[in-house]
């Protein structure tokens, strides 16, 4: 980086690691007396998470109630009807406890409980700036992919629209955020891959971006190599609480990285993959990575060599290292299960060139930010390219 570039440094959230690290939840909650617990319908309850949590926010003394009507992909109608709940009980403080998904629901619910109007009218581009009136939310993590618990994003969904969009500001950042490896090794395991696959995914991205800082790349390389050799154990161990903690930790390096450095074409692709026809966003991400290094390696050689080194490559040319980055990702996406193509998850061949153009006009700026930035068309011809990687 040259030292004339500007730059932004932006730190986390406390993150308190390891087992039992829910039961430690209070000490980040001073002052705050009564809690909306914002989840999903099921998988929390289930695996006796939200009772856990529930306990916990008794024996400190904090009143609290219960919003489990989240979808796996919240609705804003869902987010909003959360607020209404948050203010009706004066809530000073939002808990998401689940997924990314959850947990970005939470950050959305502070702002739909204190700002006037729509909640879409806080996306990125709306109408409507978010303000430091947003009440404080606490994450705590079930999965160890989309670094949300350290991250300033929510993303919503509009589905009579079919598009998702995000909520972007600091003021989004959790105060405080629980990863506890007893509630992590309740993910099953289509939800540990599709989460670790998009934390490797927003590491690389963000180290091949064109807007990164230091930071943001030390982190992005060490959140590559842990989930890289972990993920395929965890897979095998779910039970492994230690291989739990290493997935916890590189999710949170990557939320560091997303948070300095920018995604850039898959994991855009992807966010209209998954407003359009509901595909699971780790797998929507899966399916065009291969293709997008692709056509992104021209302007990407010397990074895809150095990924590749943390890898384990060994050859000694930058070229061939590149080669080999890119061949040992999509090796990497075969072997924990998400080499599928976006015509098997019933995307039309012929809604291709729609979809690059919503992503050119809604994403540009994630775009620009590649290694090669490309047109509609350009976008277009990465989802033709994908269907045979």
């Amino acid at each position: 980086m040259n030292a004339m570039t500007p730059w932004t440094l932006r730190m986390p959230v406390p993150v308190e690691f390891g087992t039992g690290a829910l039961e430690r939840l209070p000490a980040f909650m001073p002052g705050l007396r009564r809690a909306l617990i914002v989840t999903g319908r099921q998988a929390m309850k289930r695996a006796g998470v939200t009772a856990r949590l529930e306990a916990v926010l008794d024996a400190a003394g904090i009143a609290h109630a219960v919003f489990d009507g989240l979808s796996a992909e919240p609705e804003y109608a869902e987010i909003e009807a959360a607020g209404r709940a948050a203010r009706e009980m004066a809530a000073d403080v939002v808990i998401g406890c689940g997924g990314g998904s959850a947990i970005d629901a939470a950050k959305a619910v502070g702002v739909a409980a204190t700002h006037p109007g729509p909640i879409m009218d806080y996306i990125v581009n709306g109408p409507r700036p978010i303000t430091a009136t947003t009440l404080p939310t606490i994450a705590i993590s079930s999965t160890s992919g989309t670094g949300s618990h350290v991250g300033r994003v929510a993303v919503l969904s509009d589905r009579a629209r079919g598009i998702k969009r995000a909520l972007i500001s600091d003021h989004l950042y959790p105060r405080a955020a629980i990863c506890d490896p007893e509630i992590l090794r309740t993910m099953p395991r289509e939800v540990t891959a599709c989460t670790g696959f998009d934390a490797f995914a927003q590491a690389l991205e963000g180290f091949l971006s064109r807007s990164e800082n230091p930071l943001g790349n030390l982190c992005a390389e060490e959140a590559m190599r842990i989930v890289y050799h972990t993920l395929p154990e965890v897979l095998e161990r779910p039970d492994d609480l230690e291989l739990r903690n290493r997935m916890a930790w590189a999710d949170t390096l990557a939320g560091i990285s997303l948070a300095a450095n920018a995604i850039v074409i898959p994991h855009v692709i992807a966010m209209v993959l998954g407003g359009r026809y509901s595909i699971v966003h780790g797998r929507a991400i899966a399916t065009v990575t291969v293709a997008c290094l692709r056509h992104s390696r021209p302007g990407a050689v010397s990074k895809l060599s150095h990924i590749a080194g943390l890898l384990g490559c060994r050859d000694e040319t930058d070229d061939a290292r590149a080669d080999w980055a890119i061949q040992a990702i999509a090796d990497f996406i075969a072997r924990i299960g998400l080499r599928k193509n976006v015509l098997e998850y019933g995307v039309p061949a012929a809604d291709f060139d729609a979809i690059g153009s919503e992503v050119r006009a809604d994403f540009g700026v994630r775009v620009d930010a590649d290694p090669v930035p490309t047109d509609a068309a350009g976008l277009a011809d990465i989802l033709r390219a994908s269907v045979a990687c």
